[in-house]
């Protein structure tokens, strides 16, 4: 059996889209927003773009040091995020 890249099974649910899409601050809320420019100053910057089905895109923002992610919410809450690969980063 032949092992599947996990950067082209990524590739292929991400689709076309980049993980953070250019037009970012059109398509997150207000809330996102705040909370997003806030983790920004102080080194955090955005991994990925979740885009659920029929639902509001959830940013997922990774720590200064690359070991935390916490997703950002529709509200801006941030909630801790454990789903992540990190060969899918690579």
């Amino acid at each position: 059996m032949h092992a599947i890249s996990t950067n082209a099974t990524v590739n292929e649910r991400r689709g076309r889209e980049a993980a953070r899409p250019e037009n970012l601050e059109r398509s997150l809320s207000f809330e996102q927003m705040v909370t997003l420019t806030a983790k920004e100053q102080f080194g955090w910057s955005v991994a990925f773009v979740r885009r659920p089905l029929f639902m509001q895109p959830e940013v997922v923002i990774i720590s200064p040091d690359k070991t935390e992610y916490v997703l950002i919410a529709e509200d801006g809450t941030e909630k801790i995020f454990f789903n992540v690969r990190s060969t899918d980063f690579d």
